[in-house]
């Protein structure tokens, strides 16, 4: 089944996908570290992955066509 994200965990997982951590995230958003965190918590719990690696795989296999 393909999880549909919205745009912004697509916009979250591509920063995430190019290495940035959760600070850089924040700056690169203009949002809080926090709010970035518990996006990248929900991202995780939807894309079903436990790590950042995880997630750039799981965007490799299946995200990069939405």
């Amino acid at each position: 089944m393909k999880t549909e994200l919205t745009r912004r965990e697509r916009d979250v997982l591509m920063l995430i996908v190019n290495g940035l951590n959760n600070k850089q995230i924040a700056r690169e958003l203009g949002l809080s570290f926090y709010t970035v965190k518990n996006h990248v918590g929900r991202l995780f719990d939807r894309i079903d992955v436990a790590s950042r690696l995880q997630a750039a795989v799981w965007y490799m296999q299946e995200g990069n066509t939405q």
